[in-house]
């Protein structure tokens, strides 16, 4: 999309934060954007609009105000209302885990084997440590690897 037009037409224009809510408010109505799904992100607003975070930011403050959408610190916003199911592409976090736990569920990883080291897995999948630890927790909480201090984590039997 092309950035909304500025105009010095006094009070019948739009200011820039009401033409970018106008715009996704259109999105919301028309179907593009579904109940559930992430917003844009401001510096995806930003990019696409040609406007500064400010401006990307008060749009969606006025998506906000009227209940169209919702936020979620450290998420995004998502299209109203809070209780459509959220519509989100996976943390890296999940997709790693996701891999991994492919690999244990096809035996590519075995019952009592250790996974490589988060050095290794970083590596691999291009991720940060942090990123690492959250999927191996999240392999921990479904019960699939279990963790020696020292040691290693190696897939549960």
């Amino acid at each position: 999309m092309s950035p909304p037009a500025a105009t010095n037409e006094g009070s019948e224009a739009m200011r820039l934060p009401q033409q970018i809510a106008a715009r996704l408010r259109a999105d919301i109505h028309d179907g593009t954007l579904l109940p559930g799904q992430l917003l844009p992100s401001e510096f995806q607003l930003v990019e696409r609009y040609g406007v500064c975070r400010h401006t990307a930011r008060c749009a969606v403050a006025l998506l906000r105000e009227e209940g169209a959408v919702y936020t979620v610190r450290a998420e995004g916003s998502y299209v109203g209302p809070r209780s459509a199911p959220r519509r989100r592409p996976p943390l890296k976090c999940e997709e790693v885990a996701g891999d991994l736990r492919e690999r244990i569920r096809d035996g590519r990883l075995r019952a009592g084997e250790r996974l490589p080291n988060e050095v290794v897995l970083a590596a691999r999948y291009g991720v940060a440590r942090d990123t690492v630890r959250a999927a191996i927790n999240l392999l921990r909480d479904s019960r699939l690897v279990h963790t020696l201090p020292r040691k290693g984590t190696f897939v549960a039997d």
